[in-house]
């Protein structure tokens, strides 16, 4: 993010928590990042996951640009935090399977929710903004070229049971789309 005054930000803190003293489910993925220029040798088998998620592009500015973001029809965006896909990704391939429920209690414009489907993930959202559901809605109905995530499978080739934790079927429209209402919540309202 531009700034005259201090250091830029170039990080975004992720939380993970669990109940009890390990996750029910931890899926240790493997990517095969391009190698630093130091490097001599190729990784074979690609390498883990660490907590640092450096090779996912623009995770914390919010102005990436290319297809993936919504946009108004001045070109401006739609929402500024949109998260990318390959974000989502990540965080649902590691820590569930197909078939488990995902729950993004403030879903802005869905992408936890076109991912999750994709993944073949049930999934809740709930967003406060009647213009964001809508949104929500419009993209679930009718999927981007951009919000396929099928081009990022070969980014993860090298972990084991990949195609089990993938998800390769789909959920029908039917299953996930019709429930998604926009919800409006208030303190009173549990």
């Amino acid at each position: 993010m531009p700034n005259t005054n201090k250091f830029g930000k170039r990080y975004q803190i992720i939380a993970f928590a669990t109940k009890g003293e390990k996750p029910r489910l931890f899926n240790r993925l493997r990517i095969n990042p391009p190698l630093p220029a130091n490097y001599k040798y190729d990784r074979p088998k690609g390498m883990y996951v660490t907590d640092v998620w450096d090779d996912i592009r623009e995770l914390t500015s919010g102005y990436y640009a290319g297809e993936e973001p919504l946009r108004n029809a001045d070109g401006s965006r739609f929402h500024k935090q949109q998260s990318p896909m390959q974000l989502l990704l990540r965080i649902l391939l590691s820590s569930s399977m197909p078939g488990d429920w995902v729950l993004d209690p403030f879903a802005g414009t869905g992408t936890t929710l076109v991912v999750a489907r994709q993944l073949g993930r049930y999934a809740i959202g709930i967003e406060k903004s009647e213009a964001n559901a809508e949104c929500i809605h419009k993209r679930l109905d009718f999927p981007r070229k951009a919000d396929d995530i099928e081009p990022y499978y070969q980014d993860y080739r090298y972990t084991n049971h990949l195609d089990q934790i993938w998800g390769k079927a789909a959920l029908p429209n039917t299953e996930w789309s019709q429930t998604l209402q926009p919800s409006l919540l208030s303190a009173d309202h549990p």
